[in-house]
């Protein structure tokens, strides 16, 4: 893949990533010069604390012993999940992170989680402060391929940071999620997305199958738990530090297209017709008529277009530079230009994508400008009150709408019944239901209800299931807890494939972690295979492959293709000192009294 590596990303590589480079060694070399002994190694591993995530946990802990047997100086902190998110994603303070990425919803997701472009910016956008010409030119070629040399670009870029010890991370395992819902409830698989949880709110209704039932009965429920710090009086979309809760935004706000099972299907929108001049990408998108926000207003081109530009710069133009909303980044960006055609249709524009990689945009929630329109003002530095709003009465066009909430208690749901979804206007999307939704109606409309129970911790949320208090857990249950689900015959397991994973970060602001052998060396010095093994009981995948290794699991890539020399240095997870010390040897390093310096 030498033809898509342009020379101005290799002089602009000598002239600013390059210059900076040896400025920063021009330093070191002076720095040594004036020493009189070397210095000793040191790094400091953060996580979140066995309360908040046991695997990230138990992986950082691991990883830290391996570290301390290579003579490595290092020392592990574990801080709250809201902190160790605003510490990593916002101030990027850490050495070593290890944590859950939500996974790579689709492969431009990996170029604002490693492209230059974003360093400085929040949320997952290089948190690791990576600047490397090669990189960002495999990721500015693929926006412009489609299908088979889209995939060959990315195997590239795959083998280059898995290879090349190039990558900033490094992932560990590709996991399951593990929920649990009472047994004489018919799912098949732990519900996470706006269909998902229709049909399960669906199966709660087969239990009134006669008219009359139907008519005297009250509105169906189901009732979900969570636990842990679940800050469910907090629902700004917009926000980077929660992650527990992200699925309910699913439900509160609409796209104008959604992918469902691999293809986009229109939501919001009725129409898009793409046209291509002069490599120019043009789509003019029409939405459905009399698409109402959960307040009444109706749904216009005019949010649209607010959504486009609020996603891009939440300060609408009062920021001495553009304050964009971090967790859509990667989407937003793709969009070059947006305007309004009418009532009803806006035209998007893309300056140099094809059509395969810019539909992905089209999955952005729309906002309703008449509420956020009004959070634009600045309060601090690359911070807005929209970035800060704790939004505690979401008005969105979901399928369901806020009914009410009580912190660290309960998020109550109810559904929207003026949604297409319920209307004769989506036959199509019938299909995807798994139950006849007229028996979510009633005389006033359809009516249901999604109630989110809050427990402290995943005991009392499985004390809850199996005393028939809940439906099902939509938590992450720690694979220690399966045997006492597996032991009550009232309540069973229900796993979800998601494409999360755990991965070892590093901060590239750290000297020593600049050197690419180095981060290699780190990166084997976690036992893969035993990971699954014991901290996840088979609910888990090993990563290693290359694509695997950079987030993205082998279902979701046809071509695997396998590194070499990436062995973990011992077995069944007990690090070999030796062998460990001699890969930091080999990464230019030295030890003095079993310590290693530089």
């Amino acid at each position: 893949m030498d033809g898509p590596l342009q020379r101005r990303h290799f002089l602009a590589g000598l002239g600013a990533a390059g210059s900076a480079a040896l400025a920063g060694c021009t330093e070191r070399l002076w720095s040594r010069a004036e020493r009189t002994a070397p210095d000793r190694v040191s790094l400091q591993v953060k996580s979140v604390p066995t309360d908040d995530d046991q695997v990230a946990a138990m992986i950082a802990n691991r990883l830290t012993e391996n570290l301390r047997a290579a003579g490595i100086d290092t020392d592990q902190t574990a801080i709250d999940e809201a902190e160790f998110n605003r510490e990593v994603l916002i101030d990027r303070d850490y050495d070593i992170f290890v944590m859950r990425h939500p996974g790579i919803e689709e492969p431009d997701s990996i170029r604002s989680l490693l492209h230059s472009d974003y360093v400085g910016e929040q949320g997952w956008q290089n948190p690791f402060s990576l600047s490397d010409p090669t990189v960002d030119d495999y990721l500015e070629t693929q926006l412009q391929l489609s299908d088979d040399e889209r995939r060959e670009t990315f195997d590239s870029l795959f083998e280059y940071l898995v290879e090349e010890n190039t990558a900033p991370f490094t992932t560990v395992a590709h996991h399951d999620h593990i929920g649990a819902s009472r047994a004489t409830l018919d799912l098949v698989t732990l519900p996470i997305d706006t269909i998902d949880y229709l049909n399960a709110l669906g199966s709660v209704t087969d239990q009134f199958v006669t008219d009359d039932e139907l008519e005297d009965r009250d509105p169906p429920s189901l009732d979900v738990g969570f636990f842990g710090q679940q800050l469910v009086s907090r629902l700004n979309p917009l926000a980077v530090d929660l992650t527990s809760i992200r699925s309910v935004f699913d439900l509160l706000y609409d796209p104008l297209y959604r992918r469902i099972d691999g293809e986009y299907v229109p939501w919001l929108a009725q129409t898009a017709r793409w046209q291509e001049e002069n490599g120019h990408l043009e789509a003019l998108v029409t939405l459905r008529e009399d698409i109402r926000w959960h307040d009444g207003e109706p749904v216009d081109a005019a949010d649209l277009a607010f959504t486009t530009r609020f996603l891009s710069d939440t300060s609408l133009g009062e920021g001495e530079s553009p304050i964009p909303a971090p967790r859509f980044r990667g989407r937003q960006s793709l969009i070059e230009g947006v305007s309004i055609e009418s009532d009803r249709t806006v035209s998007f524009s893309f300056e140099s994508s094809s059509q395969e990689v810019a539909q992905w945009a089209f999955t952005l929630p729309i906002l309703p400008e008449h509420i956020w329109r009004p959070r634009a003002e600045v309060i601090g530095e690359h911070r807005t009150d929209a970035l800060a709003w704790d939004n505690p009465e979401p008005v969105g066009s979901g399928l369901f709408r806020y009914d009410d909430a009580a912190d660290n208690e309960f998020l109550h749901l109810r559904l929207f019944d003026e949604h297409r979804l319920l209307s004769t206007e989506a036959p199509e999307l019938f299909d995807q239901l798994s139950f006849d939704p007229d028996l979510l109606e009633t005389e006033d409309g359809y009516d249901g209800r999604l109630n989110y129970e809050i427990s402290p911790n995943v005991g009392s949320a499985i004390d809850a299931l199996t005393e028939g208090d809940i439906d099902l857990i939509a938590s992450e249950i720690p694979v220690d807890s399966l045997e006492r689900i597996d032991e009550s015959e009232s309540i069973r397991p229900l796993t979800r494939s998601t494409g999360t994973f755990y991965m070892i970060g590093y901060n590239l602001r750290h000297p020593t972690l600049t050197n690419r052998r180095f981060r290699g060396a780190i990166s084997r010095l976690i036992d893969r295979d035993d990971v699954v093994d014991t901290f996840f009981e088979g609910y888990a995948t090993v990563a290693e492959t290359h694509n695997a290794l950079v987030g993205i699991p082998d279902q979701q890539w046809e071509t695997t293709r396998f590194p070499q020399n990436h062995d973990f240095p011992g077995e069944d997870g007990t690090v070999d000192a030796d062998q460990a010390r001699e890969m930091f040897e080999d990464a230019g390093y030295s030890y003095v009294e079993g310590e290693l310096v530089e």
